[in-house]
């Protein structure tokens, strides 16, 4: 995993690989459920190898293994201590049961049960748990155990996701760790307030760490949907009674409609101390599908902001499917130098009271313009190929990652995946993929669905 110590953007090196489009899948926005979590009936691929379940309780999972390399300057031993330089390597290995109790048609119980062990030449360290291990301060509770065994042997149990699900009529009440997705981004999505996702998160959007919160859906008619959210969290990372209402309680509502061949959705809400407000909206246009999102945050320190992503997809006739997308962060961390500091002290000392009102539920990049361009194409019905890049357009970087996949057996997958960095001098700003230029990452995956 690539440390995200001093002088290292988490927003492109918090996790470390591309998952792209092809392993993201389609998002809740379009209404299709293929290979991605979205947050509400548990999507993933394994879906896809298994019918309905009808029966009372069923149980599937996967296996995984994750092999990683990353050269760093910014290797950190201990909090505080001056970067260094070090060669990263690094095997997780996970078994994720998933089982799931029908109580009766209308009322589901969940989980993801996570048994990980990762063998690695810093498992000890501060870059380690930087990288590997989600953080949890303010969460309402500690869903894992871990514990550095020995040496260069690190395990994780971990409750991955844990809702329980109603359905009575027009009504949806989802309660529990959950994944929440809004906004029809698919590079960068603005509304996805709730669980910011890098484009190059490795896993995928269904192995993000999830949210503890209550949300209720209503359905008043066949087009419309409209959602709330709470979400309650700590202070201080401190729980009581006041956990469940503070300063820190996540609201959100939104309400998505269709019409014609348009998706639009508005959103409204307080998180993180920032009250939100914004909208986005996805229409076919010559066959492709364009996109666009706008959110404006209005902080109870520091300066109003707005994130924005405009993009345009396309499938073509010979199977290549190709996506361009543009995104805005007015609050980036080289135009925020208080949103920088607190990012440093968080990466080398840990996380606090006034860092997290800071850095909690942000989309976190160096600078403010980027755009991102993604190829895929089956080159034959076993092996797939993927091409994703960015460019910086502030800092003058580029970033390029390709992927093949191949689907070695009807439920094993294995995959390799490159991510090299490359960046101009003369740039007024720093780039966030200076690390990659001089250290590209290599990363493989092995993944059985059962």
């Amino acid at each position: 995993m690539p440390p995200t110590g001093i002088g290292m953007n988490p927003a492109f090196q918090h996790w470390l690989t591309l998952p792209l489009l092809s392993l993201r899948g389609e998002s809740e926005e379009d209404g299709v459920t293929n290979s991605v979590y979205d947050g509400d009936d548990h999507i993933s691929p394994e879906d896809e190898l298994f019918p309905e379940e009808t029966s009372p309780f069923s149980i599937r999972g996967h296996y995984k293994n994750l092999l990683t390399y990353f050269a760093t300057d910014s290797f950190l031993r201990n909090a505080g201590d001056i970067p260094a330089h070090k060669s990263l390597i690094a095997l997780l290995t996970r078994v994720r049961l998933s089982p799931e109790v029908r109580l009766n048609p209308n009322i589901i119980l969940y989980c993801d049960m996570d048994n990980e062990f990762t063998v690695s030449n810093y498992a000890d360290s501060q870059t380690f748990d930087n990288g590997w291990l989600p953080p949890n301060y303010n969460d309402m509770y500690d869903a894992s155990a871990e514990n550095h065994v020995a040496g260069d042997l690190f395990h994780r149990l971990n409750l991955h996701r844990l809702y329980a699900k109603l359905v009575s009529g027009n009504f949806t009440v989802t309660a529990g760790r959950q994944q929440i997705r809004f906004g029809s981004g698919r590079l960068w999505n603005p509304l996805d307030i709730l669980n910011p996702v890098s484009p190059t998160f490795v896993e995928g959007a269904e192995d993000q760490k999830g949210t503890d919160a209550l949300k209720i859906e209503y359905y008043p008619g066949e087009f419309t949907e409209i959602a709330l959210v709470y979400a309650p969290r700590r202070v201080d990372n401190e729980f009581g009674f006041a956990a469940f209402a503070n300063e820190n309680t996540n609201i959100l509502s939104r309400i998505r409609t269709t019409l014609g061949d348009n998706d639009l959705a508005v959103l409204v809400g307080r998180v993180a101390r920032r009250n939100l407000v914004g909208g986005d909206i996805a229409a076919i246009v010559r066959d492709g599908m364009l996109r666009g999102s706008l959110l404006y945050a209005s902080p109870d320190d520091g300066a109003d902001y707005i994130l924005g992503s405009a993009g345009y997809e396309y499938n073509f006739a010979n199977g290549l499917y190709c996506l361009a997308e543009y995104f805005y962060n007015e609050n980036a961390m080289n135009h925020r130098g208080a949103m920088s500091e607190a990012y440093a002290e968080r990466m080398t000392l840990g996380m606090n009271e006034e860092n997290y009102a800071m850095l909690a539920n942000q989309f976190l990049t160096l600078n403010r313009h980027y755009v991102g361009l993604a190829l895929g194409y089956d080159i034959s019905p076993l092996l797939r190929g993927d091409f994703f890049g960015i460019a910086d357009i502030e800092g003058r970087g580029f970033f390029l990652s390709p992927t093949v996949k191949y689907n070695l057996l009807q439920n094993l997958d294995i995959s390799l995946t490159a991510m090299f960095g490359w960046v101009s001098e003369g740039a007024d700003h720093a780039s966030d993929f200076e690390a990659f230029e001089e250290h590209p990452l290599i990363s493989a995956v092995v993944q059985w669905y059962f």
